[in-house]
Parts: C-alpha cells; sequence; structure tokens
C-alpha cells in the first residue's frame, strides 16, 4: 500500500523519440510537485533521442540494449530510487499532466497500483481498431480475474516499488503489462483507475506490432491462470 510519495521515479521507455521526449520529460518536471526524478531508459536510438534527454540536464539517461518494452521498463524500475514508481511511454501520447492526479489517488486511496484510464477520453484520439482490441482484451482479463478494470493495456501507471518488488516479471515486451496486472491481482494488491486522456504522435511511427503483441498478451492472460 502507498500512504505517502516519499520520492517519485517516473521511468520512460523509448526507442527513435527524439521529437516527442523533450516535450515529454519538460512537462513532467514543468507540472510535477512531487519531490521526483526521470529516468530515460533508451534501447539505442539512433535518431538523436539520447542527445536530447542528456541536453535537458535533469534527467537519467540509461542505455539498454536489449529490445523490448517490458526489458526497457525492468531496468529503470530495477535503478529507480522513489518509493513509487510512474512508468509512462515517451511517444508524447499519454497526458503527463495526470501524473499529480496519479499520485494523489494513490495515497488517498492506499492503493498499490493506479492506471491511468483513456476509456473516457472524449477526444477517442485511440482510434477505433485499438480501442476496440483493448475492451476485447480488458473484458476478458475481468472476466477471468474478477476485476473490473476499464483499461488493462495503459502503460500509463503508478506502483508501489515495494509492490513491484515482490512480485517477478519475466515478459520482456508489450505483455509486461498485462503479466503485471495479473501478479499484482494474484497478490491481493489493490488496483485502481483514474480518467486520463491520449493524444495523438505528433512525430515518428508506432513501436506496436498489433497482432504479436494481443498473441503475447492472450498467451500470458492463459498462463496466468494455468500457473497458480
Amino acid at each position: 500500500m502507498t500512504a505517502k510519495v516519499e520520492l517519485v521515479s517516473i521511468v520512460i521507455p523509448t526507442l527513435n523519440e527524439a521529437g516527442n521526449i523533450l516535450e515529454t520529460v519538460a512537462t513532467i518536471h514543468d507540472c510535477l510537485s512531487y519531490p521526483k526524478e526521470i529516468i530515460v531508459v533508451d534501447g539505442n536510438s539512433t535518431d538523436g533521442t539520447q542527445e536530447v534527454v542528456k541536453s535537458t540536464g535533469f534527467c537519467r539517461l540509461i542505455i539498454e540494449p536489449r529490445r523490448g518494452y517490458g526489458r526497457a521498463l525492468k531496468t529503470g524500475m530495477n535503478n529507480a530510487k522513489g518509493n513509487v514508481i510512474v512508468m509512462v511511454d515517451g511517444d508524447g501520447t499519454y497526458e503527463v499532466k495526470h501524473i499529480e492526479r496519479m499520485l494523489d489517488k494513490m495515497v488517498e486511496e492506499d492503493a498499490d497500483m493506479v492506471l491511468a484510464s483513456r476509456m473516457y477520453d472524449p477526444n477517442k484520439a485511440m482510434g477505433f481498431f485499438n480501442f476496440v482490441g483493448n475492451k476485447i482484451i480488458t473484458f476478458c482479463f475481468d472476466f477471468l480475474y474478477s476485476q473490473y478494470l476499464s483499461d488493462t493495456q495503459s502503460g500509463f501507471r503508478a506502483i508501489s516499488h515495494e509492490s513491484i518488488n515482490n512480485v517477478k516479471l519475466v515478459e520482456g515486451d508489450m505483455a509486461f503489462a498485462t503479466e503485471m496486472l495479473i501478479k499484482f491481482t494474484k497478490k491481493n494488491y489493490k488496483i485502481v483507475e483514474v480518467k486520463s486522456t491520449y493524444k495523438i504522435r505528433k512525430y515518428g511511427k508506432p513501436k506496436l506490432q498489433k497482432f504479436k503483441s494481443t498473441i503475447e498478451i492472450f498467451t500470458t492472460i492463459v498462463k496466468g491462470l494455468v500457473n497458480k
């Protein structure tokens, strides 16, 4: 449980996000009032992302040569000093101004994890097929694991560092986020949501491989049921 935020570690995985990362980290730096550290875990970008991060003077840059969304996040979390970790993408699609809202909710609810749900976004910036796919995955997860979440695929989360240290996460790519929910659910950790919004990326191309990731996520959901 999280009764107090002593230090929040914001972990941001990047791969060729030079056009987006500066706005993301600058907004966090300027808008978040909680004590914080910003950790960017880069997967050997070739577009100048690392140089942009270094130029800020307030980010910690970690190079993770092994590809994979989950691997980058695990590396960042292993190097985090805060008692709360916030994971968020560096592509500018999540509303990072809502970190404050998430942390307030975490303390108010004494929760282990807070998800920023994009399902209430009035702009529907996620896109129709991603929205429907997310709904299907979330419905299956909620039904099979007796939860009432609206956006299990949100990559924008505040997490108790103590709690995440108590679960073993092995997935290396996009299924990492689903595996985290499964492991937290099995330990009866408290998971809550806050409403957030979503934005269309300004620069670059999405890294999500929809078919591959969907298969991995459903496989992880099934494995979670089999592995007690």
